[in-house]
């Protein structure tokens, strides 16, 4: 019998210390363990490593200018670096969670999580960002190779897009600054010109406020993507194409195709194959009647 009531005990006991252990108890910090303060020059950052998921991004300041680096090299989304930068430089460690790598994955330190490393001319840091936190205003974070975990005051969430690093500006022609167009449609085309202050197509009386609709989504026009498997040279006979006149005597040249339930675009002699959304097809290269005045 007593035999038996300590078996009950032992097992008690031990399914107490499971509950603990996965509750986090043994987790609780000592007061003597002080958290690191987390001081990041992101003024004098100039390169970034970001580590996702899914891949993996090299980004780096030039004057005053962050461009992508790989895995291809453009001018990168000035905003997203902005935003990360900023997120960073205000977030601080509030406690230490763990310090035990078998319970990473409880806090979001693992294969889901990101790693950003950060490097400025004196110095460098490199932290493991989970996409979890103990609320909304907080995340989980382990700095470097360092084993313990902190939450932190402050949350910083990297896109896991990569195409949301780059800049998807296509063309930016200004507000105002177009005088003519030409678009052509599937072979057939027309001119779209300022005569006299008054918008004419093809020399009929045009609606002012279709027009300048219409030329405000190039000032900028903005990507919803890209098509890095299709090289640019295939748009190069085009089923649609504009050609916009500016009052500054330069041309700007959009060249669109159908493809993959969507737009392939290019402009000029960009290397890059941009992607829009089908819809937006005739937004761009609109039917002639569309802009007639009624």
């Amino acid at each position: 019998m007593q035999q038996k009531v300590i078996l009950v005990l032992s097992g008690t006991l031990i399914l107490l210390l499971g509950i603990a252990w996965l509750s986090g108890v043994f987790d609780q910090n000592p007061t003597n363990i002080q958290v690191p303060e987390l001081d990041i020059p992101t003024d004098e950052v100039t390169h970034l490593m970001i580590e996702l998921p899914d891949a993996t991004l090299e980004l780096e300041k030039q004057t005053d200018q962050w461009y992508v680096r790989q895995p291809v090299d453009m001018l990168a989304d000035s905003s997203t670096v902005a935003r990360t930068l900023d997120d960073l430089s205000t977030m601080t460690l509030n406690n230490r969670v763990t310090s035990n790598p078998e319970r990473y994955s409880i806090y979001g330190i693992d294969s889901t999580a990101s790693v950003v490393t950060l490097t400025w001319p004196s110095g460098s840091e490199t932290i493991t960002i989970s996409r979890q936190g103990r609320d909304f205003a907080s995340i989980y974070v382990r700095l470097d190779d360092e084993s313990d975990v902190y939450s932190t005051n402050g949350r910083v969430t990297l896109n896991q897009d990569p195409e949301r690093w780059r800049n998807r500006m296509v063309v930016n022609t200004g507000m105002g600054a177009v005088t003519s167009a030409r678009v052509t449609r599937q072979g057939s085309s027309y001119e779209v010109a300022l005569i006299d202050n008054s918008w004419m197509v093809d020399g009929q009386a045009a609606d002012s406020l279709k027009i300048t609709s219409w030329l405000r989504r190039f000032s900028p026009l903005n990507a919803d993507g890209f098509f890095d498997d299709l090289p640019a040279a295939i748009l190069s006979d085009a089923s649609y194409r504009v050609d916009l006149s500016t009052s500054t005597n330069t041309t700007v040249s959009l060249q669109a195709t159908p493809a993959e339930s969507a737009v392939a675009l290019i402009s000029g002699g960009n290397q890059f194959t941009y992607k829009v959304f089908e819809s937006r097809l005739d937004q761009l290269f609109p039917e002639l009647e569309s802009l007639l005045a009624e």
